[in-house]
């Protein structure tokens, strides 16, 4: 009985398995590894698993099939027996492996086929599921696709979030501007974590195959940041890398993580082989800091607007040779008419004079021409705008708010299809932005697509429940539907958001539902809170006119000198409360006194 297994383990001997067990696991061992970093590289990442499972499976079988079919060692052989032996010990073990690598093989294409219909489905269920207003038509998502997700601040300050924020912001700006490689939007990707995030699901939400997760460490003048690369169908890690770096050498970490995903994804740049994706320069960590640091508040909107001219202005005072700080401090500027009691007129021509500072310095600062765009957008000069917005598109080709601008200047001069066709493709950019949502919502509406919008509008809400402009926009949409109840509700809670009295700003819509109250509410149409919350906007003020049945003062108003180039609402002639003036050869005047509608001539001229 003690002899057992000592014999058991010379006839294992005998017939040569363990010279089999150890060349199949080099072997086998050396093919896992090719396979799991070779396969993500090519997109193949979801057959991994399969081709894993083929070669161990192989395994009990290889071992079965060497103990009937090799002929068992003599030990009185000589050793040239035993070589000899070896040898078909090893070549039956190559020919094994070569049959489990092509069923390896065939596996590889089941499962990449099935990625294919899982993709597909994900892409499908997350466009119902995440905007039932969204177009039909929906895409595999994409391989060269990618969403930058929130670096995580390690610093060990909370108030350091900013930076890593910003340093996250600036390598999705830069990836942005590769035509063919989809970036998500900036609001969508930061919806998520950048550590411990369901990664299919957010593949699926975003429409993208993958995702840059990292961290950053700021110590005094020097920082860490690592990042990694990862398919989001697979979860395997195509890429990572650490940088140590100074301050002063910020910019060129930010290309070199660009440009590495750029290759990964098989991307090629725009502009050759080699193109820097961030630009260079020395400049001031200060201000870099402080630049960061705007682009957080920027991101934030409302009240951010202000507090980020004030922090751009700061960077540019420490730094006058920055060109991204001036082009952002443009950007900034152009919207405060948006988010402050600012006339265009204060505004504007300080953003104009930052955007020119920009171009001077950098004349590839796209936010910069983002900015020319609203700016000459808002003084009626469409062609000029119309010119900055393809020039900012040259640029940055897949940033989401440059095609949520460009879609609302395609708006504003009421090329309402090519405004959908545009605002649609800023959404899959970024489909969780209330912006964009909004926007959409309005567009639809404008063209009389009433379900549609209203669906929009619902989507943006359960999304973002408290942003004020969605639910006004919810209910202008529902004074044209005459649900008032409805109306008036959602005037209500968007007076509650913007610190307003409801009761004073419900009463415009009870005006227009029971013709009792219209005297009154036309009488406090000029001071109510709601009209003080657009900055008593004439093209606002016009449009409740009309839904309060004063068509002549309505008229009037937008005939008016205050209109002149001091409305930000231009997008609203197009809405349907407009309907009944719109043949009245007075409005048609104020159209052709605005230059609409815009439609570029051939020649690239104003048309």
């Amino acid at each position: 009985m003690t002899d057992e297994p000592s014999n058991f383990l010379a006839r294992l001997k005998q017939h040569h398995l363990y010279g089999v067990v150890v060349v199949y696991a080099v072997v086998v061992g050396f093919l896992i590894q090719l396979v799991s970093r070779a396969f993500p590289y090519f997109g193949w990442a979801t057959a991994v698993p399969a081709v894993i499972i083929v070669l161990l499976l192989g395994f009990p079988v290889v071992v079965l099939l060497a103990w009937l079919f090799i002929k068992p060692r003599d030990p009185a052989k000589s050793n040239p027996w035993q070589r000899r032996h070896w040898k078909l010990s090893a070549a039956f073990t190559g020919v094994v492996i070569v049959l489990v690598v092509v069923s390896g093989f065939y596996g590889l294409r089941f499962s990449a086929r099935n990625a294919e219909l899982l993709a597909e489905a994900n892409s499908n269920a997350s466009s119902v599921a995440l905007s039932p207003a969204a177009p039909a038509s929906t895409t595999v998502i994409p391989a060269k696709s990618i969403a930058v997700l929130p670096f995580v601040n390690l610093s060990g300050d909370p108030n350091q979030k900013y930076f890593s924020d910003g340093i996250t912001e600036e390598i999705l700006n830069a990836l942005a501007q590769i035509p063919d490689l989809k970036v998500a939007g900036r609001t969508s990707a930061f919806q998520f974590n950048s550590q411990g995030g369901d990664l299919r699901k957010i593949g699926a939400t975003l429409g993208v195959a993958n995702v840059l997760e990292g961290s950053v460490q700021k110590a005094g003048a020097e920082v860490r940041i690592s990042v990694r690369l990862v398919n989001t169908r697979s979860g395997y890690e195509l890429w990572s890398e650490t940088y140590d770096r100074k301050l002063t050498n910020i910019f060129v970490i930010e290309d070199e993580i660009s440009s590495a995903i750029a290759g990964k994804l098989r991307v090629q740049f725009a502009g050759g082989a080699g193109q820097a994706l961030v630009a260079q320069g020395t400049i001031d960590p200060r201000a870099h800091d402080l630049y960061l640091r705007g682009l957080s508040q920027f991101a934030a909107r409302g009240p951010g607007v202000r507090d980020a001219v004030a922090t751009f202005e700061r960077a540019v005072a420490i730094a006058p040779q920055y060109a991204q700080a001036w082009g952002r401090l443009a950007e900034a500027e152009a919207q405060l008419p948006f988010y402050e009691p600012y006339t265009p007129k204060d505004a504007l021509s300080k953003a104009l004079s930052s955007a020119q500072r920009a171009l001077s310095l950098d004349p590839n600062t796209a936010s910069a021409y983002v900015a020319l765009g609203v700016v000459h957008s808002l003084r009626w000069q469409w062609a000029q705008a119309d010119m900055d917005f393809h020039h900012a598109l040259a640029l940055a080709p897949n940033d989401a708010e440059t095609v949520n601008q460009h879609a609302q200047f395609l708006f504003t001069v009421g090329q309402l299809e090519p405004a959908l066709d545009e605002i649609n493709r800023a959404l899959k950019l970024d489909p969780l932005s209330a912006v964009i949502g909004v926007i959409r919502g309005a567009i639809l509406t404008a063209l009389h697509r009433f379900d549609e919008a209203q669906a929009q509008l619902e989507t943006t809400l359960k999304l973002h429940p408290d942003s004020v402009y969605t639910h006004l926009r919810a209910m202008f949409l529902a004074i044209e539907l005459h649900h008032f109840e409805k109306a008036e509700a959602e005037m209500r809670v968007a007076a509650k958001l913007a610190g307003n009295d409801p009761d004073a700003t419900a009463l415009l819509v009870r005006g227009i539902a029971d013709p009792g109250q219209r005297t009154a509410a036309v009488r406090v149409l000029a001071t109510s809170p709601f009209q003080v919350y657009f900055h008593n906007d004439p093209i606002v003020n016009a449009m409740f006119l009309i839904w309060l049945g004063e068509r002549d003062r309505a008229l009037d108003t937008l005939a008016g000198n205050r209109l002149n180039q001091s409305s930000i609402q231009t997008k609203l002639l197009w809405d349907p409360a407009f309907d009944p003036v719109r043949n009245d050869p007075r409005f048609k005047a104020v159209l052709k006194k605005m230059g609409l509608p815009y439609q570029r001539a051939e020649t690239g001229d104003a048309g």
